[in-house]
């Protein structure tokens, strides 16, 4: 018993030191706050206001509404000591009715911080530290449903459901929470967001239970030209002090992008480099290689790497289709099948220019 007590609270003080630099808050399942996806994680956690691709359900499930096409994501982080952060998500946008245009979305992601092995001790009489053989393993994982639509052509909503499950050994806690966020679209380069994250019941393990750690995110991006994203966020969390995060993001060339971002949450305690991330992302064919490297001071340094996948018709293209079809079929319904009218030339046309754009700049990242 006391092996199992002591082998215990070696989890948790492992696991806790892990997350306490992700949050200044003393809450349970920090784990939540550590960043998910090389891009964010490069642009300094400022991406609230940018997710629109298959980070949605974590970062914003409102931009799953936006989502250009299916999307898969995969992530794998060489965490602090021997811990790993991994992510797997997939959205897929839903088919829009052609008297509708309600865009919407759904998704679906894990995430799961593993310690791997650790090895058993225990206290001899004297209060020495012994080995009794054997090691055991904990995590902490989080399952997550997603679904947004739009409001109205700039407004979008979206909710996240959340399976949060933790496991010391043979001791494990469940608890279950939501996401509600908000995206907007102010203008054709200015993008706003909000979130209300991790509302939900505490987790618990044996008679101990621990609030999760509940934040409220307000965001926005800025897109000067379309080689450079500027983003930054203010984080109000429950608990602790109140954070800002910024990110700048500049594409020299169309299969490069080249980031840089900084975030004051993980300052307590350690030097300012620590909140200083950057990394780079690697645009083939349309999809995404990213990598992304974030410090923590004294306590080391993560790695991460992710790939972003697009495959299917991007939405935009669909919802041009939609469009042409209802435009050429109200015309021949009213004895007009004419498509030299300027209407028809110009959606036409922007069928043809999307089509072009696809294949041209099948090496770039889809614009937010």
């Amino acid at each position: 018993m006391k092996a199992k007590a002591l082998s215990t609270v070696s989890a948790i003080i492992l696991l806790g030191v892990s997350c306490a630099y992700a949050s200044s808050g003393t809450e349970g399942a920090d784990f939540l706050d550590i960043p998910v996806g090389a891009e964010p994680a490069a642009l300094g956690s400022a991406y609230t206001a940018l997710a629109t691709d298959a980070y949605a359900p974590v970062w914003n499930p409102a931009g799953l509404a936006v989502a250009d096409g299916n999307q898969l994501a995969t992530q794998y982080n060489s965490y602090l000591e021997s811990m790993n952060y991994e992510f797997l998500s997939f959205v897929h946008p839903l088919a829009q009715n052609r008297d509708s245009s309600t865009q919407r979305g759904i998704g679906v992601s894990a995430q799961y911080l593993g310690s791997g092995d650790i090895t058993r001790t225990d206290i001899d009489a004297n209060g020495n530290f012994v080995n009794p053989g054997g090691s055991f393993s904990s995590h902490y994982a989080s399952y997550n449903v997603a679904y947004g639509q739009t409001l109205t052509e700039r407004l979008s909503m979206g909710v996240t459901g959340k399976l949060i499950n933790a496991a010391i050994d043979n001791v494990s806690a469940n608890a279950y929470a939501a996401d509600i966020g908000t995206l907007y679209k102010l203008s054709s380069k200015i993008n706003l967001a909000g979130t209300l994250t991790n509302l939900g019941t505490q987790l618990k393990f044996i008679d101990e239970g621990d609030s999760l750690p509940m934040e409220l995110h307000l965001g926005g991006v800025y897109r000067p030209t379309q080689n450079w994203r500027v983003s930054s966020e203010v984080v109000y969390p429950k608990t602790g002090l109140v954070a800002f995060h910024a990110g700048m993001e500049w594409s020299p060339l169309e299969m490069v992008s080249l980031r840089a971002g900084f975030k004051t949450d993980t300052l307590d305690g350690l030097s300012p480099i620590a909140g200083f991330t950057m990394g780079l992302g690697l645009h083939v064919w349309g999809q995404e290689f990213a990598y992304a490297w974030v410090p923590y001071g004294d306590l080391g340094d993560t790695q991460y790497f992710s790939l972003l996948i697009h495959f299917g018709e991007r939405s935009e293209e669909k919802r041009n289709l939609i469009q042409y079809q209802q435009i050429k079929a109200h015309r021949t319904v009213n004895g007009k099948n004419d498509e030299s009218e300027p209407e028809l030339q110009q959606l036409m046309q922007l069928l043809s220019t999307d089509e072009d754009g696809h294949v041209a700049q099948s090496g770039t990242r889809p614009s937010n």
